[in-house]
């Protein structure tokens, strides 16, 4: 009998779990990364799991109408893994959790479960923050707890011998934003088309003062200071060389890790060098750091494309 649904995506279904459900939780919990990263719950036999979804996700649907709900792949209803939320008496807020089955990993249904699960848990439940908790060195999960929007706040000890790092939605949206400022103002401070003054000297101003610019196209680093960056570009893009020049991201990824974070921009320039119409793309990589609640840049190095 299935039991109730609480949600779908594009390819996958989200059910509540039923006592039926006992030999998968065996499986699932006994998975490699389960056992490494969650830890043995000792569930070993039907009567071990039947106990565990009694005392766990049953009970905390009856009690909080949510829990940690059966994951299925939509089209043949085969049960892939766990996703939910949970009401743990050592957290303020309520918590997100998913785990699936090592055959499923790395196909993007962990994301696509757990973002449509925050959603879920904001306008259906009206849950106002959800948190999270992960073993340090599960790094697949603070991926994916980044890519639906929660950050690394702290490292919180369960024992002597034991912690987990806590992400939470608080700065993240804002922390991300600051970023894309910054960024934005980097791009457009040597932007010099119809006339417009460029303004390389606010480089200054978002780099840390022991910032650095590496330059890798042809794969011999040239690596500047910031003066030794600003000083030559100032001259070029002012005194006719460099003109109607302006450079842009087309695309980008950002990761946010508490006070660091780092972004991957694929960005387009154009202009006229000498005399010479121009067009290039190519990669930046971008570092940034927090300090006294400011984002600032630490370091950006680049390779453009060069035909071959």
């Amino acid at each position: 009998m299935q039991t109730k649904k609480i949600l779908e995506t594009q390819r996958l279904c989200l059910y509540e779990f039923g006592l039926e459900d006992a030999n998968f939780i065996i499986e699932l919990v006994n998975s490699p990364n389960w056992l490494k990263y969650i830890g043995d719950r000792n569930v070993k036999t039907d009567e071990d799991a039947i106990e565990y979804l009694k005392n766990g996700p049953i009970h905390s649907y009856e009690q909080y109408g949510f829990g940690l709900w059966k994951v299925l792949l939509k089209n043949t209803n085969i049960p892939i893994g766990m996703c939910g939320l949970v009401n743990r008496e050592t957290l303020e807020d309520i918590d997100i959790g998913f785990a699936m089955l090592p055959e499923y990993s790395g196909l993007g249904y962990g994301f696509e479960i757990a973002s449509a699960t925050m959603q879920y848990s904001k306008l259906v439940l009206n849950l106002d923050r959800i948190v999270a908790i992960t073993d340090p060195g599960n790094i697949a999960s603070i991926k994916l707890l980044n890519k639906i929007g929660l950050c690394f706040e702290k490292t919180m000890k369960l024992s002597d011998d034991d912690s987990v790092l806590f992400f939470s939605e608080s700065n993240y949206k804002n922390d991300e934003k600051e970023i894309n400022k910054l960024t934005t103002t980097f791009f457009e401070v040597f932007t010099n088309t119809n006339r417009r003054t460029p303004r390389v000297k606010d480089i200054e101003r978002i780099f840390i003062p022991e910032g650095i610019l590496i330059s890798n196209t042809h794969g011999k680093p040239e690596i500047f200071k910031l003066n030794e960056f600003i000083t030559p570009r100032e001259k070029m893009l002012n005194d006719g060389t460099l003109i109607d020049f302006e450079e842009y991201e087309i695309s980008s990824t950002t990761e946010i890790y508490g006070n660091v974070a780092q972004r991957f921009s694929f960005y387009q320039k154009s202009g006229v060098l000498n005399g010479v119409d121009f067009v290039g793309r190519g990669m930046k990589t971008i570092q940034f750091i927090k300090m006294n609640d400011e984002w600032k840049m630490s370091s950006v190095a680049w390779s453009d494309d060069v035909e071959e």
